[in-house]
């Protein structure tokens, strides 16, 4: 059975991958990623080593022998090793051995068999070890999508296109908007299914779980943003989180706010419709300049989120991973 303590290395280790992401969509501070799954992995094994039975080695009981709790911390922790495996073959390929021919690992993936221009092979074994942690870790959120396109990621750089094909195709059975997934089976010539048309009003959540998503966008340049979701298990927490990063414009000019930041907060509920919240929107005109306050009445806070999504989970919308937490590596 795992404490709070664990419940807080999972978040931890979550956070440490959120980073590693940031550092490489900025490419900037790509050193520092490796120690940054190395830590992650040792957080996870941590855990993985607390929620074991004390006459088994970790991962030896059968899922219907362990509490449903438990079978929680066993998924998060395989899809964030999964994440850790699919991060250090892109560390190889990306920074460490320059073997990217100019293709993006978020949007499109790899060419079919582009590991041959590994003439060294120092990537093979970094590939196998994703491919093997994606397996582990397929069904671990059948919801989902982002293992299924790790495992297509894999699969498609060391050349097995029939693999690639059947993990994309399982991405888009998850998640039929997926737009990585549609552009990576065009790369392999297969025609995906398309999705099925959107409802009026707001979406229904798919998931099992009940969370908040902090949707952040800040701008970088005039036609350029980065944008992420943070994923939160309390509302609480997604408050505390979205009050921070307008603690944190310093002292930006409220007339230009809108043109520089979008904030947004989605509220996920099994089988109910999604309900978000333009947060920018509601700050007030004053004080003039940063940093600001949002103005939380209306927002319902306090009906509490059932069946909350598990501390430390990694779940992929709107084509991102989105992480757990707030920002802390």
């Amino acid at each position: 059975m795992v404490d709070d303590d664990g419940g807080a290395r999972l978040v931890r280790a979550g956070q440490l991958l959120a980073d590693s992401w940031r550092r490489f969509w900025f490419d900037d501070g790509t050193e520092e990623i490796a120690d940054r799954l190395a830590e992650a992995g040792g957080l996870y094994d941590s855990v993985a080593d607390q929620a074991a039975p004390d006459d088994a080695a970790p991962g030896d009981a059968a899922p219907g022998d362990a509490a449903p709790g438990d079978v929680e911390v066993a998924a998060t922790i395989a899809i964030g090793r999964s994440t850790i495996a699919a991060f250090a073959l892109r560390l190889a390929v990306d920074v460490d051995h320059d073997l990217n021919s100019g293709w993006d690992w978020d949007d499109e993936g790899p060419p079919l068999g582009e590991m041959e221009w590994d003439e060294g092979g120092v990537t093979a074994a970094l590939a196998a070890q994703s491919v093997a942690a994606a397996r582990a870790a397929l069904n671990a959120d059948p919801d989902d999508p982002l293992v299924p396109l790790q495992l297509g990621h894999a699969l498609t750089w060391i050349g097995d296109r029939a693999g690639a094909v059947a993990a994309y195709e399982e991405a888009l059975r998850r998640d039929p908007w997926d737009g990585t997934a549609h552009e990576c089976l065009e790369r392999l010539e297969v025609t995906p299914a398309e999705p099925p048309p959107t409802g009026a009003g707001d979406p229904v959540s798919p998931r099992p779980y009940g969370f908040a998503v902090l949707h952040e966008q800040g701008r970088i340049s005039h036609s350029d943003w980065f944008e992420e979701r943070r994923l939160f298990g309390t509302l609480s927490a997604a408050r505390a989180n979205a009050d921070a990063c307008l603690r944190d414009t310093g002292d930006l000019e409220r007339e230009f706010l809108e043109d520089m930041m979008k904030l947004e907060l989605e509220i996920h509920r099994p089988g109910r419709p999604v309900t978000t919240y333009d947060l920018i929107a509601r700050v007030p005109d004053a004080p003039d300049a940063g940093p600001f306050d949002i103005d939380w009445s209306g927002v319902l806070l306090d009906e509490p989120l059932e069946s909350p999504l598990p501390a430390g989970r990694l779940l992929r919308m709107e084509d991102r991973a989105c992480f757990y937490g707030s920002p802390s590596a």
